[in-house]
């Protein structure tokens, strides 16, 4: 799904415009979540929306196909089907093997090769959902990915669990791999799945809705709040006896700071034994998946640092310091020249 955002007002949409607008989101995601996984420009663009009843779905000229089933989860519910080329589904395989070899009309889908497809288009769907539930303010997901193959004896109805004559959604879009080769596939969301969608989106609206009215409501009760008798200027406030502002008391030593770096102290107190995973990371690299399957006994892997640069040491995956390596005993060490992010293991700082 080319192309970014709209900036329409959501508040002024139809729940259909919402819909197509949806579809852009979750097409971009799984385009660029493609892309990363295979390091390659893949581009989704150029959605037709239909419904239409499952026997009515044309993708004869998609076979011989792959059916990638998965089902909306968290508050929402209903099947998904993609349907795409074999030939299409060998492509990426290939493209994440690292193997510029094309495709091939032969190629056999065995286990090993399904469980890798399933893997890279599990890493797709999640993408694309989670910029779904971004958009529609919800948790939703995708469940993993089955994978089938149109070997005759499944088709479409099959594979997304309706009857032949149910109505459905679907969507067809182009698909670009950048200078590999362009082709098409079709998505399809059943009826139970596409009332989930139509649910959140006027759940959306209702919200946005609600929030266009609140600064409206939150203006007029301030102008009621401090109208006057008369002329609608601000009442006087009374001050009760022995009135002291919190700041002035608390510039004055009047012991509120304190008090509350005392309370931090002491919540602090109360984890200071909980057990951090400390990790030293010397360098790191990317390599494709069939480099890692060709390691072997004395093979080096270079690394992406200089030899005197100084190693990171990370608590709980967040970088704190930096350091030198040492040999103590029989022991590595790391000796710790810089301190990089003490303060966000406890928050904001508060207690300097």
């Amino acid at each position: 799904m080319a192309g970014k955002q709209s900036g329409r007002d959501g508040r002024n949409m139809t729940e259909g415009q919402m819909l197509e607008e949806l579809i852009g989101i979750h097409a971009r995601a799984a385009g660029e979540a493609i892309s990363s996984l295979l390091n390659r420009e893949i581009v989704i663009s150029n959605p037709e929306v239909r419904d239409m009843a499952v026997r009515d779905v044309e993708y004869g000229i998609l076979e011989p196909a792959i059916f990638i089933k998965s089902c909306l989860t968290s508050n929402m519910a209903g099947n998904t089907v993609m349907i795409m080329r074999q030939r299409d589904m060998q492509a990426f395989l290939n493209e994440l093997m690292g193997s510029d070899e094309l495709p091939d009309p032969d190629y056999v889908f065995d286990e090993v090769a399904m469980s890798a497809a399933g893997q890279l288009m599990n890493q797709m769907v999640h993408a694309s959902a989670s910029a779904m539930a971004g958009y529609l303010g919800n948790t939703m997901d995708f469940a993993d990915c089955q994978l089938l193959l149109s070997d005759g004896t499944k088709d479409l109805a099959y594979a997304i669990g309706e009857e032949r004559d149910a109505k459905i959604l679907a969507i067809h879009y182009r698909l670009e791999i950048k200078d590999i080769m362009e082709s098409e596939f079709i998505e399809c969301f059943s009826e139970t799945a596409l009332d989930s969608l139509f649910q959140e989106l006027e759940a959306k609206k209702k919200r946005m809705m609600s929030e266009s009215r609140e600064p409206e409501r939150t203006q007029t009760a301030a102008k009621q709040r401090t109208a006057g008798p008369e002329y609608g200027t601000a009442a006087p406030v009374k001050k009760p006896a022995g009135y002291q502002d919190d700041l002035v008391g608390a510039s004055r030593g009047g012991g509120s700071l304190e008090s509350g770096k005392k309370t931090i102290h002491k919540n602090l107190g109360l984890i200071m034994d909980v057990p951090l995973s400390v990790s030293v990371e010397i360098g790191k690299t990317k390599r494709r998946l069939k480099d890692v399957l060709n390691f072997n006994n004395g093979m080096v892997v270079e690394l992406d640092k200089q030899a005197d640069a100084p190693v990171d040491i990370i608590v709980n995956g967040q970088l704190i310091a930096r350091g030198e390596v040492v040999v103590i005993d029989d022991n590595f060490g790391v000796r710790i020249s810089e301190i990089v992010n003490t303060r966000s293991i406890i928050g904001n700082g508060e207690l300097s």
